[in-house]
This record gives structure tokens, sequence and C-alpha cells, in this order.
């Protein structure tokens, strides 16, 4: 078994992967991760790096949050990434139930043979699926879900608006099971970043759980805007401290889906003018700075949802989360490791076909929903880098002809204009430091097939769930192949 060694240098680069949320669509990432594991694992064996960490950074959303939390757990607890895709199949083998028509040995031959009779009715694998997952949203899933009592509608006393909501406490159940928390990690000791994605119902605002420290040493989450007071800066509006780790609590926090799904709540410390009032705070207190500057400190009890809503593919937050670290907590003020990416995604952004049903109209609507958005976020990140760059050369160039370098540093230790309550007061030295790289981005793409339904994300049937373990582990594989190929192909292609 090869365990991680505690190291304290500075790696040349570093392997991030991004999971998509999308509910029982997420055992597709646990087959995807089985490949992608034995792919790098031969790679780095024959490069003489054997032993190497996996993957330094995983973020994810929703599903994709249960999921990494699963994978950095197993890895921090056996201090290796040996096992661990074992590990995920194993906690999505656990989740999964056979549903009434999967043992139904005449179900499938009955559909298809009307299916065969006339094309618009569904094929006996559709009807499997959608069958499926009928019984699951009615009855739960003993591992993942179970059904609250209907709520009646008292505004509009109208029975089509009856809420129908689930409970995910056997999830939460199912995830201490097979993830040990709290989960604290740090670079120093070669242990997996963990970074998750939720969002604050009433601020509408995405907020990211982190498992590295930050520069003082605590573990915490600020957002919201960004409070001065006098010329002081106070911080934050909203702080979330989590010293001992990531929670349990915070993980499911990511995976609250509205309106099917209970909120998710968590302590926050609030920073607010003394006039403000919340109903449902737990604890109010003076802030400590010792300043009289009309703000006081609250504890309260703040609502979360699912982090699909806002990020579903959480690259941006990856990136940026990356490049504060270096720079902020290990003092890096020229470029900060170099990242290579790999996202799983669970939702089609592309279809050929276009639907002409109901069901296919809703399932296309929700692909498109919750699909990847992050190309045009790759391209600005890009596109920052590059600006960077061209700025340190012509600040290099006017240095060389003879350019003031006390006029440089005033100009670059200027404060940058102000663009809005929620970014912290920042020099233009600040832009120029800590500079990143992407070097690749690779994507493992689920497709849709022909037996597709709309509620698929409720599908936990045994049968649905081995067949996406299978084609994830087989796209990866296809999709890392075609990698090594280019890259085989663009070697050659320098000599």
């Amino acid at each position: 078994m090869s365990s991680i060694k505690k190291k304290t240098d500075i790696p040349e680069k570093e392997r991030a992967l991004v999971l998509q949320g999308g509910g029982s669509l997420g055992a597709y990432e646990a087959g995807a991760y089985r490949a992608i594991y034995e792919f790098l694992s031969n790679r780095d064996e024959e490069g003489g790096e054997k032993g190497r960490s996996m993957f330094n950074i995983v973020a994810g959303t929703s599903i994709g949050a249960i999921n990494a939390a699963v994978l950095v757990s197993y890895v921090v607890e056996n201090q290796t990434y040996e096992g661990s895709a074992e590990r995920l199949v194993d906690f999505w083998n656990y989740l999964s139930k056979d549903s009434m028509v999967d043992t139904n040995p005449f179900f499938k031959p009955w559909w298809d043979y009307w299916h065969a009779m006339n094309r618009e009715i569904a094929s006996g694998e559709a009807a499997r699926r959608y069958f499926s997952a009928k019984e699951f949203a009615i009855f739960g899933v003993p591992t993942v879900f179970y059904p609250h009592g209907p709520t009646r509608d008292s505004k509009f006393y109208d029975s089509d608006n009856t809420w129908y909501r689930y409970s995910n406490e056997p999830l939460k159940r199912s995830l201490e099971r097979f993830a040990k928390f709290p989960i604290a990690t740090t670079q120093e000791d070669n242990q997996p970043r963990l970074l998750l994605v939720a969002v604050d119902v009433a601020d509408g605002t995405p907020v990211t759980f982190d498992s590295y420290p930050k520069e003082d040493g605590s573990r915490k989450t600020e957002y919201g805007k960004f409070i001065s007071h006098n010329d002081k800066e106070i911080g934050f509006e909203r702080v979330i401290h989590y010293d001992k780790g990531i929670t349990s609590d915070q993980v499911i926090a990511s995976g609250s889906y509205p309106v099917n799904f209970d909120f998710a709540k968590i302590e926050v410390e609030s920073y607010n003018s003394e006039s403000a009032s919340n109903s449902k705070q737990i604890d109010v207190k003076k802030t400590t700075n010792g300043n009289d500057n009309g703000y006081s400190h609250r504890k309260e009890m703040r609502y979360f949802w699912d982090g699909g809503l806002m990020t579903n593919t959480p690259l941006m937050q990856l990136v940026l989360m990356h490049r504060y670290y270096w720079w902020k907590v290990r003092g890096l003020k020229d470029r900060v490791p170099r990242l290579g990416i790999c996202v799983i995604n669970l939702h089609p952004k592309k279809q050929t076909e276009i639907p002409s049903d109901r069901d296919g109209v809703i399932n296309r609507n929700s692909d498109i929903t919750f699909s990847d958005r992050t190309q045009q976020e790759e391209t600005m990140l890009l596109l920052v880098s590059d600006f960077v760059d061209l700025i340190k050369d012509l600040i290099k160039g006017a240095e060389e002809r003879g350019v003031d370098k006390n006029f440089i540093t005033n100009l670059l230790n200027r404060k940058t204009n102000f663009h809005g309550q929620f970014l912290k007061p920042r020099r233009f030295q600040d832009i120029l430091e800590g500079r990143f790289e992407i070097d690749e981005i690779i994507r493992v793409d689920r497709k849709n097939d022909e037996h597709t339904i709309s509620n698929k994300t409720f599908d936990f049937s045994s049968e649905t769930i081995k067949l996406l373990l299978e084609r994830g582990y087989n796209d990866a594989r296809n999709e890392f192949d075609e990698y090594a190929r280019n890259q085989l192909v663009k070697t050659v292609e320098k000599k």
C-alpha cells in the first residue's frame, strides 16, 4: 500500500476533481472516478511518481459534494488513495434499492412488445426507469430519503398546490456511515482539500465550505457584504466557523434541493447595525474589536439550499480558492502551483434530438438548467491570467527603460476603484500577485440514451445504479485514453 507522506515543499502542479450535482446520477461519478484512478495510478507509476496524491483538491455540489466528502474522508482516514474508488462504489451500492418493477420479470417484455407496435409508447427500459423513480418518489428510498406527510395548501386552498416534501436524514446517516466527520485537512500533511458549495436562502448567495485553514489558522467561511465603518475594516457580513473541520450538516446543506427537500440549518455569525432585528437570532453580543462602530455581532440560524441552484459545477470556486490559499496562506507572491482539472458532468449540455413529449421537454429543461456552464468561466479565468502576464511584462519593460521604480510602486499600492459591497478593498498589486495557470481541463460528460426520463435523479434502483457505474467507468476511460493519445501526438510533433 502506498501511503501519503508529509511534505512542505511547493508543488509545481496540483490536480483537482470537480463533481457536478444530479441526485442518483452521482453513481456515474463513482464509476468515472474508478477509471480515472486507474489511469492516473498507472501513469504516475510509469513516470516514477508512484504514491503521488491522486487529487489535491476535490470540489463538489449537491450529490457531487457527498461523493467528494466520501472520497476525502477515506483518504484522510487511511492515509492513501488506494481503495478510495472501491469505497465510493460501495457507497452507491449501499444507497441503491431494488424497485418493484426491477423484480418483475414480465414488466420490460410487456412494454417492449407494445413499443414494437407503436414507437411513441415507452420502451421496456424507459418504463422501468420511469416507474422505479415514481415508486421512490412516493415511498422513498430507505438509505436516501423518506416522504413527509403532504402539506395541504392553507393559502389558496388549492388541492393541486399540495406540498410534497422529503427528509434527507437517511442520506445523512448513510453519509456518516461511509465518511468520518468533521473533515479537516492540511496541505502540509499532503491531504486533499475538500470544497463544497451551498446557497444561503435569504441572501441568495453561494457559500463555499473549505477543509483547509485560513491564514489565521482557523477554518471558516466568510460571505456577504464587506463592512467598513469610519475607514476601519470590520469584516464580511456573514461568518461560519468550523475550526474542527467540515461537518455532515454542511455537506447535506449542499444537497438540500428545493422544493422537495427540507432546508438545512447552520449557525452563522452576522454583523448587523444595531437597528437590525432578526426573529431567528439565537444569541446577540457586541463585536469584539473594541470599537463603538454601531454594529452588533449576532449568532443566528440561517437556512441553506442546494448549491446547484447557483453553481452546479464549482470550477470558479475551485480556482479562486486555490489561488487564495497559495497566495494568502502560503505567501506565494509570484505564481501559485499550476492546475490540471477533471470535471465530471452529469447533465448533458448538448442533445441532438428535440423532445416532442412532456416528459422529454421536462428532462431537457432540467439538463440545460443544471448543465456545465463553466466554459465561459474558463475563458474569463484564462483571460485574467494572460492580462496579468501582460501587465508584468509592461512593468518589466518600463523599469528597463528607466521609469522611476517609486512611481511604479506607488501606482501598484493604490487601492482599486470601488466595485460594490461584496468585495474586500484591494490594491492593484493584489491583482498581480498569486498568478494562476490552468494546464488543462478534461471533461467527462454523461450522455442521455434513448431510454432517458425526466425524473432520472430520483431513480435509485439497483439496475440503474449498476448501469450508471458501468457507463461512468467506460466514458471516463475513453476520455482519458483519448487525452493520452493527444498528449503523445503533441510530444511527437514537438520533436
